[in-house]
């Protein structure tokens, strides 16, 4: 991998709102990304999403990409008045917890040349207590939270092991560390499973130059935390109130680039002071 992200192909799930499609933003605007897969299950925001970047990135035609792999998408192919190619961002429609979805989204990365960056971005929560919390919710919580980490991870850490290049930055919580109170136990205990699987995937590719770490939020400024049922007070954040999700998107770039060459294993803590590791 080069010293900056200029030129990388990044995939990222939960692209279509909120921290994902913030991250994907700066990818576009402040690393020059080539390709941005905005992966999701919310078609409306994940194409209005990929056609926004697509105008941010100040290019001059503008047209359908008709390549997806199956459901429904939305993507522009920019070039500049010259021809030349500044940035590709494309939506797809992909239940992150779907085995042959996720398997039919990389053939066509690898396809279209490969993927330097994954941000496992996708996830789901509960304010439903321990009692409340059912084994169904539990299980659909791991399956989102966990188990499609660990189906998108194994995909990617083929490709990247095989050029012998890649980031994998996933997302765990500040209830990783604390537990959940506001949020179900399971959203908790997915957010530590995290941990694991992260510093497990670090050791095996760091052989192969890819390297495998996590951000873990505190409170962050999205439809998760303004749910009215999600109540919290500013004082809880020792800095004073909800991260914005370019908090958590500029660790995600500087792990993404030249700043995270020798990291791995790692989770960056971006909770304001609501907990110290």
């Amino acid at each position: 991998m080069g010293n900056t992200i200029e030129g990388m192909r990044v995939l990222i799930t939960g692209g279509a709102k909120g921290i994902g499609a913030e991250t994907a933003r700066m990818f576009a605007m402040e690393g020059g990304a080539r390709t941005i897969y905005l992966a999701d299950i919310d078609d409306e925001a994940g194409g209005k999403t990929a056609k926004e970047l697509s105008a941010l990135c100040g290019n001059a035609h503008t047209g359908e990409n008709a390549h997806a792999s199956g459901g429904a998408h939305s993507g522009v192919n920019e070039h500049s008045g010259g021809g030349a190619r500044l940035c590709e961002c494309v939506y797809r429609r992909l239940d992150v917890a779907d085995e042959v979805g996720v398997a039919a989204l990389f053939r066509e990365i690898e396809a279209d040349g490969g993927l330097d960056v994954l941000f496992n971005c996708a996830g789901i929560t509960s304010v439903k207590n321990l009692f409340e919390t059912d084994k169904a919710l539990w299980d659909r919580i791991m399956s989102v939270n966990v188990t499609s980490v660990f189906l998108l991870s194994k995909e990617a850490m083929r490709i990247m092991s095989a050029q012998k290049s890649g980031r994998i930055i996933n997302v765990s919580s500040v209830s990783a560390y604390v537990g959940g109170i506001r949020t179900s136990p399971a959203y908790a205990a997915s957010k530590a499973a995290i941990l694991g699987l992260t510093r497990s995937l670090a050791k095996y590719g760091a052989p192969y130059n890819v390297t495998v770490n996590a951000v873990a939020p505190g409170i962050v400024d999205t439809d998760m935390t303004r749910d009215p049922d999600f109540v919290y007070s500013a004082d809880e954040v020792p800095l004073g109130g909800a991260a914005s999700p370019a908090d958590i998107a500029r660790t995600v770039l500087f792990l993404a680039g030249e700043g995270g060459n020798h990291i791995t294993g790692q989770c960056i803590n971006v909770n304001g002071g609501m907990f110290f590791a």
